[in-house]
């Protein structure tokens, strides 16, 4: 630990030599001691020992910026970040602060629209249009389902015995805005009937809300 006012005076050779090794010392040190420097220039680097801070000076040469705290036991560091608040968060407006998972949930959660995702958002949706929806065309919400996987594994499938006519809604909720289908066709809803039992299937694609 070594802190130097970096100004080597006029003196015999023997003083000026250990004065250049204290100010070498200081260097490599990063001016560590755990107080600040009584002599500071702009940019420059201070390892306060008091706290395990490594901070630099700002360039008006007014202030220390805090760059990370160490952990000298551990052999870690962690660094100096500013956290999103949660309404910078939930709009957007801020781009350089970063995000935690819970701002990440709060976001999210904010952002669906009563209970419905919002625009700009993909979803796997059955399409409850009674019709073949083809690739790229756009429908409305209250044509598609929001998806819900069966005990059988599959999208909106649904049996009953011969005689008993399964159900003729896929469940789920209606989506809600405007979606366009991304990707191959989404058949609709197909009737096929076996020897012991009658199916009602419905297909589900990937869906964007574009309003």
């Amino acid at each position: 630990m070594a802190q130097h006012d970096y100004t080597i005076a006029n003196q015999s050779a023997p003083t000026a030599r250990a004065d250049i090794n204290n100010a070498l010392a200081a260097i490599v040190s990063q001016n560590s001691g755990a107080s600040s420097p009584s002599i500071t220039y702009a940019n420059m680097v201070w390892y306060d020992t008091a706290n395990d801070i490594l901070k630099m000076r700002n360039e008006a040469d007014t202030d220390w910026i805090t760059i990370a705290t160490l952990d000298q036991a551990g052999g870690t560091s962690s660094a100096a970040v500013t956290i999103a608040s949660q309404v910078e968060a939930q709009n957007g407006i801020n781009n350089a602060k970063m995000m935690t998972p819970l701002r990440v949930k709060e976001a999210i959660t904010f952002n669906q629209i009563g209970g419905h995702l919002a625009v700009g958002t993909y979803a796997v949706l059955i399409n409850n249009s009674g019709s073949e929806i083809a690739g790229g065309t756009t429908v409305a919400g209250s044509s598609l389902r929001y998806a819900i996987a069966l005990a059988s594994g599959f999208y909106g499938v649904f049996t009953q015995a011969v005689g008993a006519a399964p159900p003729d809604d896929p469940g789920g909720n209606n989506a809600s805005g405007t979606w366009q289908l991304m990707g191959a066709n989404c058949p609709g809803m197909v009737h096929t009937e076996y020897e012991n039992y009658e199916e009602n299937s419905w297909s589900a694609g990937l869906f964007l809300r574009v309003a």
